[in-house]
């Protein structure tokens, strides 16, 4: 039988959903008192000198934000293709502006022992690959 692991956290407005953060290892950034502790500080992200990493947190917050409600006007439209809008007025600006990946573009099918791959996009000189959907298909299937 396998041997269950309790997952509480010591606040009730978070839940973990999924295994991308350990509730452990969640609990323990939590508990540092430094942020050079918890490996959040401006020099580990590139946050030039003189700007703090919360203030850039905050401005790519609004970045998204207003992406978001731009595209939420564009869903309720019927004269639009879905998958190009979604790609071209959410998801792209959203990895370059927000997530900082710069290049992120369309890119070829990638061929890896016979097979072909047609990932549609990648990042990061194209080793981060990019599989965009439009609001209109269905992820779970």
């Amino acid at each position: 039988m396998a041997r269950s692991t309790d997952h509480r956290l010591a606040y009730r407005a978070i839940r973990i959903e999924g295994g991308l953060i350990p509730a452990e290892e969640l609990n323990r950034l939590t508990l540092l008192a430094h942020p050079k502790d918890t490996e959040q500080t401006e020099a580990l992200y590139r946050i030039p000198k003189g700007l703090k990493l919360r203030d850039e947190i905050g401005r790519d917050f609004k970045i998204a934000l207003s992406l978001w409600q731009d595209f939420q006007a564009l869903r309720r439209r019927e004269d639009v293709r879905p998958h190009e809008v979604t790609v071209r007025e959410w998801l792209l600006p959203l990895l370059r502006d927000v997530l900082h990946f710069r290049d992120a573009a369309p890119y070829p099918a990638i061929k890896h022992s016979g097979n072909e791959y047609a990932i549609g996009h990648a990042g990061n000189g194209g080793r981060v690959p990019l599989v965009l959907a439009g609001f209109d298909q269905p992820l779970d299937t």
